[in-house]
């Protein structure tokens, strides 16, 4: 930004920060909508059904499901063995 010399110049700065923080509010607004939005009870239940169901390929989501599941399983009964003895 220059230095301002003349009122007018100084009038027009303001208009363009006036502006400039109108264009930001807006768009704050907007994100926090979006935000509010996202929060709501069915958009979280449809978000989470559309990540495990919709990605790529539903059947290397099953199959990565699927791995963690059995590695879980096959460290539950490793460690329970393992506290036994």
């Amino acid at each position: 930004m220059n230095k301002i010399r003349t009122i007018d110049e100084l009038r027009e700065a303001i208009r363009d920060l006036e502006h400039q923080n109108y264009v930001n509010e807006q768009h704050m607004r907007r994100r926090v909508a979006d935000f509010a939005d996202r929060l709501k009870p069915m958009n979280i239940i449809k978000n989470l059904f559309g990540q495990f169901i919709g990605g790529t390929d539903i059947r290397t989501n099953a199959l990565r499901m699927l791995a963690g599941f059995a590695t879980s399983f096959i460290v539950k009964r490793f460690f329970k063995k393992g506290i036994a003895k």
